[in-house]
């Protein structure tokens, strides 16, 4: 994962891999584990008071956590105290330290040592940005743990701790084993630091001491010498960080308790657990960190890495995973997709988490431009964790609302099946008029924040295509069951962003309700079309076949005897599907149209037969821009053609086929659940 400078403070950018399968490192599970008594509940955290910079001279020890906290990742009001080697924890078995040849000592560690260099290759991460006063790349920590000590480390500088040096990475023994260069050549002796595993900083103003009782006076109650105040300790366990402040094994657990002596390393922080709740922490406090837009990126040879950053920006390339949080026996999901915020042209592309080809995908979904907010629907598979993922092309804003999920019935999932219709317009505000849900309508645009209805003739959930045209301005229109709609807030989801006067198309499902009315709500002004191509039935129709998606047409490369040839204005083209199943689903693009126009896609024959254009239309786009639009269309009767308003390109895109075979089926929700928006970091 990834952190920007922030204003007040540099922070360094964080782990760049927050896998817990560390380079080279098997995961497996940790040593003995000092559990509280378990708990359903996990504690409010601890009100940290970053203003009181009063050194804690005599601290106490906060409850060790629960096995609920421990599970969560979320350790901030309890401390981690297990117990056992690194390498019984998973985090790699390291060199015999001075056993064999290649060791050079340098007087406080053996780094940089030939008989370390692959162990060292392995394990370290460094710091690519300062921290305080440590520069970049003076920073060593084990890959698997970086992303806790960069940042407990970040967020104290941040806070105005002022770290004036500090060193992690050093691999050496612990003083209390005959030395710190390891004369019993044991592993036993080996500092945590020998793993990167421990961080100690501003040593010159945290002395390492025993301290000894005097008068009376219990040595857990004799202040020690330190310049942390306790917001820093609370901190560093909000990282999972052990203190060495408080001492080890059998030492002080408060200004209470009656020793003799304490051994305390005020300028030490650890980290003791296994690398699976390295991650489960690190991943708990980013994704709770308000000022971190925190993704979860795929590289294409399937690597997964947290990327956070205070932008909140996903970046161009990036492959970002989204969990649509899917029922058992759902194998694909329909979502609508949408893309914000952009600063250059683009698209965004729905796929498979898999390793695949380095570079960009050969098919789209959602094609934007500068400052636009474009929509459409669209089918994707979903991988073996329930999962997807959408690629970035450029540097943009995704919000993904799942629709409904595909696949075989189970508890979870009841499956419906596709039964298409000829397209027919059911409702154009243009001609009609804006209605009230008691049917009575009036001439003119549908009032901005206010809600259209339209009778669909159906209570099943219908398949339409909704279209805006004359709109007063930039906005939204979210269609669905009209008690969704009800209230005076935004509706959770939209299905058709829309600019300034401009003409935008985009497939819906959405549940009519008992009277067979379906609601639209505007965020402006604007006129609402409504074409009706199917709807999901209980009994009969169509079932599903998911299908890698494949590119069928693009006329700006060679199509038979055309070469790069747009298709021209009222003219008519045949597609080859390649299929042979009753119906299919597409994306329909255009691009390059020499003036604002639409197209449709739909069988030839009633496509030929035109006189003048269709009655319908599948994807509406301005003079030089690139839309998209979903569409289902029948594969019988003489071919599946496109029309064109204007001369323009057109690229269709197969997604699914529609097939008489009724094992997947299509389980419509309620209302649409918003399950990613890349504005608020995912």
């Amino acid at each position: 994962m990834e952190t920007t400078v922030n204003r007040r403070n540099p922070i360094p950018r964080l782990l760049t891999a927050l896998s817990a399968v560390t380079v080279g490192i098997a995961v497996v599970p940790g040593g003995p584990v000092a559990l509280a008594d378990d708990v359903d509940t996990v504690p409010p955290p601890p009100v940290i008071d970053h203003s009181d910079d009063t050194p804690w001279t005599t601290p106490t020890r906060p409850p060790a956590c629960t096995s609920a906290q421990i599970e969560m990742g979320d350790v901030r009001a309890c401390l981690l105290t297990t117990f056992g080697s690194p390498s019984e924890r998973g985090w790699g078995t390291p060199p015999v330290p001075g056993v064999g040849e290649g060791w050079v000592w340098t007087g406080s560690n053996y780094d940089g040592s030939p008989a370390l260099a692959d162990w060292e290759a392995q394990i370290l991460s460094t710091n690519t940005e300062a921290v305080g006063r440590i520069r970049a790349g003076d920073l060593e920590t084990h890959i698997g743990a970086a992303a806790l000590f960069e940042g407990f480390l970040a967020e104290i500088s941040h806070h105005g701790y002022r770290i004036l040096e500090g060193k992690a990475y050093g691999f050496r023994c612990t003083a209390g084993t005959g030395g710190w260069d390891c004369p019993r050549r044991t592993l036993a002796d080996l500092s945590f630091h020998a793993w990167g595993l421990a961080v100690d900083f501003n040593a010159g103003a945290n002395p390492i001491v025993t301290v000894r009782g005097a008068d009376g006076v219990s040595a857990c109650a004799t202040p020690m010498v330190t310049d942390i105040p306790r917001w820093v300790v609370q901190t560093a366990e909000k990282w999972g960080l052990y203190w060495g402040g408080y001492g080890f094994s059998r030492d002080c657990v408060s200004p209470d308790q009656m020793l003799e002596r304490t051994f305390r390393d005020p300028p030490h922080f650890e980290f003791r657990g296994t690398p699976e709740l390295a991650e489960r922490i690190a991943r708990f406090n980013l994704r709770n960190d308000p000022t971190l837009g925190c993704y979860d990126v795929v590289e294409a040879d399937g690597t997964e890495r947290m990327r956070c950053n205070r932008e909140f920006a996903v970046e161009a390339g990036w492959r970002v995973a989204i969990d649509p949080g899917a029922p058992a026996g759902a194998t694909a999901a329909i979502v609508n997709l949408t893309a914000t915020g952009a600063d250059e042209t683009g698209f965004l592309t729905l796929e498979s988490c898999a390793a695949r080809t380095p570079g960009m995908p050969e098919t789209s979904n959602v094609n934007y431009g500068p400052g636009a907010d474009v929509a459409n629907l669209a089918t994707v598979a979903l991988d073996d964790d329930g999962r997807f993922c959408v690629y970035h092309d450029t540097e943009v804003h995704a919000i993904v609302d799942v629709i409904g999920f595909i696949g075989s019935a189970t508890d979870e999932l009841s499956p419906g099946w596709f039964e298409p219709v000829s397209p027919s317009r059911v409702h154009d505000t243009r001609k009609q008029g804006a209605c009230t849900r008691n049917g009575e309508c009036r001439s003119g645009l549908v009032p901005a924040r206010d809600v259209h209805a339209v009778d669909v003739g159906a209570t099943d959930p219908v398949l339409a295509n909704l279209t805006v045209t004359g709109n007063s301005g930039r906005g939204f229109i979210s269609a669905g069951d009209c008690a969704a709609l009800d209230g005076d807030g935004l509706p959770g989801w939209s299905n058709v962003n829309f600019a300034d006067e401009t003409a935008r198309a985009n497939l819906a499902v959405v549940f009519p309700d008992d009277d067979g009315v379906v609601c639209a709500w505007t965020e402006t002004d604007t006129h609402v079309i409504v074409d009706l191509l199917g709807r999901v039935t209980a009994d009969s129709g169509l079932g599903w076949r998911l299908t890698a998606p494949t590119r069928v047409l693009d006329t700006r490369k060679c199509v038979g005897e055309r070469c790069g040839i747009a298709v021209g204005a009222g003219e008519v083209i045949e597609v080859d599907l390649d299929v042979d199943a009753p119906a299919v689903v597409v994306n329909v693009t255009a691009t390059g149209a020499l003036a604002d126009g639409f197209a449709t896609i739909g069988s030839c024959a009633s496509l030929r037969d035109v006189a003048g254009m269709p009655d319908t239309s599948t994807v509406n786009v301005d003079r030089g821009a690139t839309a998209a639009n979903m569409a289902v269309v029948a594969t019988g009767g003489d071919g599946t053609c496109v029309w064109s308003s204007v001369e323009m390109h057109l690229i269709v895109d197969v997604q699914a086929e529609l097939v008489d075979d009724r094992t997947l089926g299509l389980d419509v929700l309620a209302s649409p659940d918003r399950v990613y928006d890349g504005r608020k970091g995912g």
